[in-house]
């Protein structure tokens, strides 16, 4: 196999006319070709010294510094980073950068890549055993990566950044069967029945439902307003890494990591309110009237409190939320096919497929899960209140769930 010439390589060499040229290898344009620049001279000598005036006035220029390896790009790129996304973004995409990015191409030169360095990274992943979806998830951020170095005037070749996504095997996530869901209603204790409720037929996220407050819930109305999340928000170092500690959670002047404008209100330690990732996130979705019932049966219980399923955010958390959601399986007797429990997350799929055996339209299903998988030409439209509470009732009988 040749050996690629490096870049900031130069040749001189005499045309017919019997002027002298110097040309210059700079590396890659956005497109992945090869970039160069040329000097002439009357003389071999005066084009050397152009040549060599011309190779030392691009190595100070960043912008075309093609010595930036990946590790160093990394380190640059995740600053930016930081202050563009959500925190638990940005923290899935430090460990893939620090997890396995850096770890087999760190040393490799942005001007250097191919598709097989890009493999090199997911392939280390499916060896380490990581899930489909941990592999698919490390390739995305990689060619993000590689593609805003591009933006940021470095060079990568085309081929880098076309490599294609590796191969996902079959998913076993589904929604739960109708006599299933059924079955985990039923089983659900009194108090605590409207919280799956939420998820099995509102098809609302955990985080959601965590983070619903009772001035977000009208139930004169008939709707409850999805715009919050609980979530719990990572520590960052307060004082630039020099305390010592290894975390940003021992750092004694220790800081949330959030970008700037990033709506966020602290209730406890590191659970925060936030908003959901995108602005179909927040939606005000209907409640049909065996939830309008269940919840004032909810609030009675505890009027003083803030929170609809929980007044104790130290007794209750995802981990606790998770624990009890598998606990009613068991409870209620269902698996998954495969033999594990059913994630939470299944819950909304159950919510997504009675819609459709409903023959609700995209749209609609859309508006009640918050998605913002609608096409593009569809992002205008406006879905009525009265057309959700159509399609939810549909679902409520189903899941035998009377007025």
């Amino acid at each position: 196999m040749a050996q690629r010439r490096p870049v900031y390589t130069g040749t001189v060499y005499q045309r017919k006319d019997g002027r002298w040229i110097g040309r210059l290898d700079v590396g890659y344009t956005a497109n992945g070709t090869r970039r160069y620049k040329s000097v002439s001279g009357k003389t071999k000598r005066e084009t050397e010294k152009k040549l060599a005036t011309l190779k030392e006035n691009l190595k100070d220029d960043v912008g075309l510094n093609t010595r930036t390896t990946v590790k160093a790009w990394t380190d640059e790129w995740l600053t930016m980073h930081e202050q563009q996304v959500a925190p638990s973004t940005y923290i899935a995409d430090r460990s893939a950068v620090r997890q396995w990015i850096v770890p087999q191409i760190g040393k490799t030169r942005l001007t250097d890549l191919s598709p097989a360095h890009v493999r090199k990274v997911t392939g280390a992943a499916r060896k380490a055993g990581r899930a489909d979806t941990t592999i698919t998830r490390i390739h995305a951020v990689t060619l993000h990566i590689l593609a805003a170095a591009v933006q940021e005037g470095h060079h990568v070749p085309a081929p880098a950044l076309a490599t294609p996504h590796p191969r996902r095997g079959e998913v076993d996530r589904t929604s739960i069967p109708l006599e299933d869901a059924t079955a985990l209603l039923r089983a659900a204790p009194d108090t605590m029945r409207s919280r799956w409720a939420a998820a099995l037929l509102q098809g609302m996220r955990q985080a959601e439902c965590m983070g619903l407050t009772w001035d977000a819930v009208d139930l004169d109305a008939g709707t409850v307003d999805v715009s919050w999340q609980l979530k719990p928000l990572p520590y960052a170092h307060g004082c630039d890494g020099t305390c010592g500690g290894k975390r940003g959670a021992d750092c004694p002047e220790r800081r949330f990591r959030v970008p700037a404008g990033y709506e966020h209100e602290q209730i406890r330690g590191r659970w925060h309110l936030v908003r959901p990732k995108t602005r179909s996130g927040r939606r005000i979705i209907p409640l049909v009237p065996w939830m309008v019932t269940a919840l004032r049966e909810r609030r009675a219980l505890a009027p003083d409190a803030r929170f609809v399923w929980t007044d104790d955010l130290v007794e209750r958390d995802e981990k606790t939320d998770t624990a009890e959601w598998i606990a009613l399986q068991a409870d209620a007797g269902i698996t998954h096919p495969s033999g594990r429990p059913y994630k939470l997350h299944e819950a909304r799929h159950t919510t997504a497929t009675l819609l459709l055996a409903l023959r609700v339209p995209p749209e609609v299903i859309t508006a009640i899960l918050g998605h913002s998988s609608i096409i593009s030409s569809r992002a205008y439209m406006h879905t009525d209140v009265t057309m959700l509470r159509q399609a939810l009732d549909g679902v409520a009988e189903a899941l035998q769930l009377g007025a």
